[in-house]
């Protein structure tokens, strides 16, 4: 046989040339990858003195940022997006936006808007910021919070998204079932399924004890357990207020997955209980939902 690349010995030049690309390829990389670190150090070092700036503006004060400065954005954002969903579905308009309406057929009752919107406010004021104060004392009784001013590393803050996500879907979805449990569902939750079309607003259409361990606890337990940073808290409970008047809205518009499993809710009851899906799965509790979702999908498929 001859001598050559491709002789008897050919896979040891092999192995030797497997061996020099992933070299040549460190070589290459080390700097690139000391360019994005440096990049993204440098990004950080940005962020934390934007972060100081903002803090300086408003102040420092842990309480009035946890108690004052969260309720008044969290009111702000859930009216602001909250009313302006309705505006649209009274409005009927954008035309465009009527597209993605989940339920095309289902009108408002405006006569019940009063209800709704003295519910909300209810619970907003005589729940929300009641336990938002319990909740600072908690903190401060851990003695463990980090500094306000110490902006979290991108890691840590991708860290504690990453558990949160889990923790708000095992208590959201066991706590659902609970209320809908026949001793409780009667004089707590019946009152948020009275939309069996929901809109936005009517995220916090609930009885205060249903809004209590239902809503806010699924949300905010887990930025205790994690001992979150409250820049990680604001921006969680920002995402959890956007996610679920965009699971109420009926339109799917949004960055977030389709209201339609939590619009079937409203519609069946007994199906899609949970924020994203895993333990309905589990516990075999979208069965109807998916046969929907397979249904739809074959007369899409027959009408082109």
């Amino acid at each position: 046989m001859k001598n050559g690349w491709f002789s008897s010995n050919s896979r040891d030049k092999w192995r030797v040339f497997y061996g020099i690309v992933p070299l040549i390829l460190l070589c290459v990389g080390i700097p690139s990858l000391n360019h994005v670190a440096n990049e993204w150090s440098s990004l950080g070092l940005r962020m934390q003195s934007r972060w100081e700036r903002i803090l300086d503006l408003i102040g420092d004060d842990s309480f009035y940022l946890y108690v004052y400065g969260m309720n008044a954005w969290n009111i702000i954002l859930y009216w602001s997006v909250g009313l302006t969903y309705l505006m649209v579905e009274t409005c009927t308009w954008p035309k465009w936006l009527q597209l993605c309406k989940i339920q095309p057929t289902a009108v408002i009752d405006k006569k019940r808007l009063y209800s709704l919107i003295t519910v909300n406010l209810f619970n907003q004021f005589f729940v929300a910021v009641p336990f938002s104060i319990l909740g600072y004392y908690v903190l401060k009784f851990q003695g463990t919070s980090p500094s306000i001013r110490e902006m979290p590393t991108f890691l840590r803050l991708i860290t504690t998204f990453a558990i949160l996500i889990p923790i708000q879907e095992v208590l959201a979805y066991y706590t659902h079932r609970m209320f809908h449990h026949r001793l409780l569902y009667k004089w707590t939750h019946k009152l948020h399924h009275e939309w069996t079309a929901p809109i936005a607003l009517s995220s916090y259409y609930n009885h205060p004890l249903d809004h209590l361990i239902g809503n806010i606890l699924p949300s905010t337990l887990g930025l205790s357990l994690t001992n979150a940073h409250f820049f990680t808290s604001w921006l969680w409970l920002t995402w959890a207020t956007l996610r679920t008047l965009s699971d109420h809205s009926g339109y799917h518009v949004l960055p977030f997955p389709s209201p339609r499993r939590h619009d079937f809710h409203h519609l069946k009851f007994t199906e899609c209980f949970g924020v994203w899906g895993p333990l309905d799965y589990l516990h075999g509790t979208e069965t109807l939902f998916r046969a929907s979702l397979l249904a739809s999908t074959e007369t899409t498929k027959k009408n082109h």
